[in-house]
């Protein structure tokens, strides 16, 4: 639903974004400054907004902290990067340029706009080639929840996503090349055959990224993976490579018609995510994946298992939270912090806030830790003693400062992750547990 502002404060608001825009800088007619002439009638105007409530809950869910801060640097950018190059060194007065010489004109339209938020948009991540797998062959999607899917290159794709350009700097952004690696070079289209995590999102996905829903596709991206190396449908490769890859998403947009999806942006994705995705593989399960057949049925059950956790709403969010860190601390490249990344995922399952104050949080995870993976009081009492020598190491590395672990504590650091990917499981299976009771009630 559009944001439904008070006449007032959209009078308000108009005013201040019109002497903002009365001050903004743009380089060459194109690059828009944030300069701070600019930017405090910008701050005026956000805190002429609702500062609390349901209004200002619904901004902060689509944009950020400063939604219409953002969505104005934002949509001038985007705005502008298509215009015409303007020489000249010294930053020109946004009013100089052709389209925005009258400012309460323009203010009035961004208005319009950011009022009739949210936008609808369509993220779509290429996996690594090494886990096209994760989608069973004779499958083009599977969904994991109503707003997101596993899907595969296709015809249907290509149709309903084109990767069509506007222009010559609009292909340059897409293929993420230069002008010159463009010449010559065959028109964008979807990789053939590759698999796709594709995400459903509302709000206001702007050219650089970092709004809620940009940010919210990362988190759910590495719990993702987290979760697909928990439950051992992915497993880590140790291939190394000087330059870091370099992965990207796909910004569909919906058009006003509300039934054409137009592509805006390619998106990166930080150097230590794109390292964690590119050591994907397939789990061989030991071994036991040894046949055609078997490399088709696993998947598809782990991602039934996913499905369950993706679509169970916020009764998922410690687990998908966990995930997160488990990915981070198989994937991520100080063996300190994945230790540290490890403990945070029992953390999170295993802790809680209203446990007795008399309870230390070593004693409280151990004894948690031992009794849920446990399966006879013989594996739990090794659990029990084992968990202690692990959280000493965490201790010392939170508070003395250790620079490295020895060979016994990487060992270890086995063990947690070992005892994370356990904990995450059986989390998965209360939670499935849980749900075939309800539809039993």
């Amino acid at each position: 639903m559009p944001i439904d502002l008070n006449p007032k404060c959209r009078a308000r608001i108009t005013e201040l974004i019109a002497a903002a825009l009365g001050k903004i800088k743009v380089q060459h007619g194109k690059f828009v400054t944030r300069n701070s002439e600019g930017q405090v009638p910008l701050i005026l105007a956000n805190e002429a907004l609702p500062q609390r409530g349901p209004i200002h809950d619904k901004l902060v869910a689509y944009i950020d902290e400063y939604p219409l801060v953002e969505f104005v640097y934002d949509t001038l950018a985007d705005e502008l990067r298509d215009a015409e190059f303007m020489q000249g060194e010294e930053p020109q007065g946004l009013v100089t340029v052709p389209g925005y010489q009258d400012p309460a004109a323009v203010a009035a339209r961004l208005v319009e706009e950011f009022v009739a938020l949210p936008r609808e948009y369509k993220l779509t991540f290429q996996l690594p080639h090494d886990v096209r797998e994760a989608l069973p062959p004779e499958k083009d999607r599977h969904d994991l929840s109503v707003r997101m899917r596993l899907i595969r290159s296709s015809a249907e794709l290509a149709i309903e996503l084109p990767l069509i350009a506007a222009n010559e700097d609009a292909e340059q952004r897409l293929k993420g090349g230069s002008l010159l690696s463009l010449i010559g070079s065959p028109p964008l289209q979807w990789t053939e055959g590759a698999v796709h995590l594709q995400l459903d999102a509302s709000g206001f996905v702007g050219m650089y990224g970092g709004s809620m829903p940009d940010l919210e596709a990362r988190r759910v991206l590495r719990s993702f993976c987290g979760l697909g190396l928990a439950l051992r449908m992915f497993d880590t490769n140790n291939r190394y490579s000087p330059y870091p890859p370099r992965h990207h998403y796909f910004v569909h947009r919906l058009e006003l018609d509300g039934s054409t999806w137009c592509v805006r942006d390619r998106l990166e994705l930080d150097d230590s995510l794109s390292r964690g995705i590119e050591r994907l593989k397939m789990h061989s399960v030991n071994g036991w994946i040894d046949s055609p057949e078997k490399q088709a049925s696993w998947p598809a059950r782990i991602l039934n298992e996913m499905a369950n956790v993706f679509s169970a709403g916020q009764k998922s969010d410690a687990i998908l939270l966990a995930s997160q860190w488990y990915f981070d601390s198989v994937t991520g490249p100080d063996q300190l912090l994945q230790y540290v990344q490890a403990m945070v995922t029992l953390e999170i399952l295993l802790g809680d806030k209203a446990s007795p104050k008399e309870i230390g949080l070593n004693e409280l995870l151990r004894n948690r830790c031992a009794y849920l993976i446990g399966s006879s009081q013989e594996e739990r009492t090794e659990i029990h003693k084992l968990f202690g020598e692990i959280y000493d190491v965490r201790s010392q590395i939170v508070h003395r400062g250790k620079h490295r672990l020895d060979m016994n504590e990487r060992l270890l650091l086995g063990r947690l992750r070992l005892m994370c990917r356990r904990v995450i499981q059986k989390e998965v299976d209360l939670l499935i547990a849980d749900k075939k009771e309800e539809r039993a009630s």
